[in-house]
């Protein structure tokens, strides 16, 4: 898919979770999985058995999924539906999978109480893995596919034709919206190094590109900030898995041509539409942040300098 179509996809996507609920949303879940994991089987009640404590399992990665998507989130009736997923699973299943994973319909990402459950879950059981997917996670499973099976999974066509979408990364909108805001209070631009000189030469971005790396670099800071200040722990890995999952699939894209995939990178921030120049120079920054920490594009091998044989992206 054309990168726009993609980002038109990622927001009827978006819609489809939050006018999902219940078995809505897990039709949804085994839809999108089936579409995306060849060993995918979904799993439905039966008369007086039920599920046996399973919503879907992965042959491929022996994984095994409950799914709860309540209309109004509880803590406490989330609370006893892991618990007693995971008890049942470990009854009735426990020779079918090495990882549990709790599926869930909260866009903010697990609630506080529930990644405790999920850590102290690992404690008291050594043997498997347990984590969590939400609505952003289902999206990284299913971002790769092609036009068609996008189209099965949206039940709707991807418009062919060149627009543009103000959609971007929806996890970051918040924090565009807050760098843009601060960015005229923070450091005045100077002349400084271009970010991890020898990781962009490594990687043979070009001009442009370092200068973009070059001039975000003084805010980075306040994304490091914003990181700290929110109360969803998770928020923070869980855009780095965006961003590093969208690499993948630029760099299989555009391979040959790291410029490329920078504009890319770009784009995935801001949309496709003509942003203003805050906003821009906003969206920069969190490249930059996300480039520095390591979570796009190659890191150079210990001892590499500009210089030294091929970069990776040659």
């Amino acid at each position: 898919m054309l990168p726009h179509q993609r980002q038109y996809a990622q927001a009827r996507f978006r819609s489809l979770v939050e006018e999902s609920s219940g078995n809505e949303f897990e039709k949804l879940f085994h839809r999108a999985m089936e579409l995306s994991h060849a060993g995918f089987m979904p799993i439905r009640a039966s008369g007086n058995i039920g599920d046996l404590s399973a919503d879907g399992w992965c042959s491929c990665h022996r994984t095994l999924y409950a799914c709860y998507a309540p209309e109004i989130f509880n803590a406490s009736a989330t609370q006893r539906k892991f618990r007693s997923d995971l008890r049942g699973a470990l009854d009735k299943r426990r020779e079918q999978f090495d990882i549990f994973t709790f599926v869930h319909n909260d866009q903010r990402g697990i609630h506080p109480v529930i990644s405790n459950l999920i850590a102290q879950g690992a404690q008291d059981h050594p043997g498997i893995r347990l984590q969590q997917m939400g609505p952003q996670k289902l999206w990284y499973e299913v971002m790769g596919l092609g036009r068609d099976r996008m189209e099965v999974l949206l039940g709707e066509s991807i418009p062919v034709h060149e627009v543009a979408y103000d959609v971007g990364m929806a996890d970051v909108e918040e924090l565009l919206t807050h760098l843009a805001d601060a960015r005229s209070s923070a450091a005045p631009l100077e002349e400084i190094p271009i970010p991890s000189p020898h990781k962009a030469d490594f990687n043979k971005l070009g001009q442009d590109s370092k200068r973009d790396l070059q001039e975000a670099r003084p805010f980075v800071h306040l994304v490091e900030r914003y990181y700290h200040d929110v109360i969803d722990v998770t928020e923070r890995d869980e855009v780095a898995d965006g961003f590093a999952a969208y690499y993948r699939q630029m760099r299989q894209e555009y391979g040959d041509n790291p410029d490329e995939i920078f504009w890319q990178m770009q784009g995935y921030v801001l949309g496709q539409g003509r942003p203003r120049p805050s906003r821009l120079r906003a969206g920069n920054v969190v490249v930059a942040y996300f480039f520095e920490q390591c979570d796009i594009f190659e890191v150079p091998p210990a001892g590499w300098t500009p210089g030294a044989p091929t970069g990776v992206l040659s």
